[in-house]
């Protein structure tokens, strides 16, 4: 194990590896590929006798197998995701001019990664052909508020940020009350992360893939295929598009999609915390139809600036820490525009 951690050197060596995949002939998921975790129970009486055992291994053996799973009984509002569909469709909607003004590269931009993200960009992540998807951005942690995010004119998008606004805050609700399952599933006390998620930093994609009308660029994805940097991530969609590999068929295989189930990964911080007892899984993005694909991926972290030390189920003679202490913001930022 390196005393330090490289986060440029780490990111360059996930772009070549991610570039090196060949991504070709996806098949269709079959049942159980892509496990399908109730938490219902759980985030009725998480201390409850048994279920949370029973969750946990649920969890376990998802993370450490798939990296990957559909997440129901999440009591998350309806009305709240359709809102916030229907406004990433209407903030998509409008022309040009509207969007570049909160472009995320735009002169005098005083927050990084956040805003929009045009078709074309080969950011988020960075690959040398642009990705075919446009994106708004906005972000949270310790001292960001909604308030310190670019947003759209109101009056080109009445009720816009007051839906998004809502789905971020249910959605991170939601991240916060999954915590004590992901220690539970590593063995360890339930409170164990508990100072890790004090002020988490988040950030929620309102992405948009157009429709499939005409001959691709050569190498080019909706988002180029990759492992996400997050704790977790929390994905919603209105039409299949996800592809991820499966170590078990050893094939890139289609997930369907399950209506109101949120779509859950395991990321690089997460991995590096378990000390790679938990799998960081390859994915990409398209859209297969000739009509727009959106998705609203939530992407949770620990505190920018906890420092992670590898957790104890996950250390021992047999099985050494491969990673040094280290933070988000030392490990992931800088992949992320920070």
């Amino acid at each position: 194990m390196s005393d330090s951690f490289d986060a440029d050197a780490r990111e360059r060596e996930l772009r070549d590896e991610a570039e090196s995949w060949d991504t070709g002939a996806p098949v269709p998921a079959e049942p159980g590929d892509i496990p399908v975790i109730d938490v219902r129970s759980f985030l009725a009486a998480p201390e409850g006798p048994g279920r949370a055992t029973t969750t946990a291994a649920a969890v376990r053996s998802a993370c450490e197998e798939v990296g990957f799973f559909q997440l129901i009984g999440h009591g998350v509002d309806k009305q709240l995701v359709n809102d916030a569909f229907a406004a990433a469709r209407s903030f998509h909607d409008l022309n040009d001019a509207s969007k570049e003004a909160i472009a995320m590269d735009r002169p005098g931009a005083t927050l990084p990664g956040v805003g929009y993200l045009r078709i074309g960009e080969r950011l988020l992540p960075r690959r040398s052909v642009g990705n075919l998807n446009e994106a708004f951005l906005i972000k949270g942690e310790a001292g960001v508020g909604f308030e310190d995010n670019a947003w759209p004119d109101p009056a080109a998008v009445p009720g816009f940020r007051q839906a998004i606004e809502a789905y971020a805050i249910a959605i991170s609700g939601l991240a916060q009350r999954l915590v004590p399952l992901y220690a539970l599933a590593l063995e360890l006390p339930s409170t164990f992360f508990d100072g890790a998620f004090v002020d988490p930093f988040w950030r929620l994609r309102l992405t948009r893939y157009p429709g499939v009308r005409t001959t691709r660029p050569a190498g080019a994805f909706g988002i180029a295929p990759h492992v996400d940097t997050t704790f977790f991530t929390l994905l919603r969609q209105d039409g299949p598009g996800l592809t991820i590999y499966s170590t078990a068929r050893d094939a890139w295989m289609t997930a369907p999609v399950i209506e109101e189930a949120f779509v859950v990964n395991t990321g690089e911080l997460l991995r590096q915390w378990s000390n790679d007892r938990f799998l960081s899984v390859r994915h990409f993005a398209d859209n297969p139809s000739t009509e727009p694909r959106h998705s609203l991926p939530f992407f949770f972290n620990a505190n920018a600036d906890h420092v992670m030390h590898p957790v104890p189920t996950c250390v021992s003679a047999a099985n050494p820490a491969r990673y040094a202490p280290v933070s988000y913001r030392q490990s992931q930022a800088s992949a992320q525009g920070e």
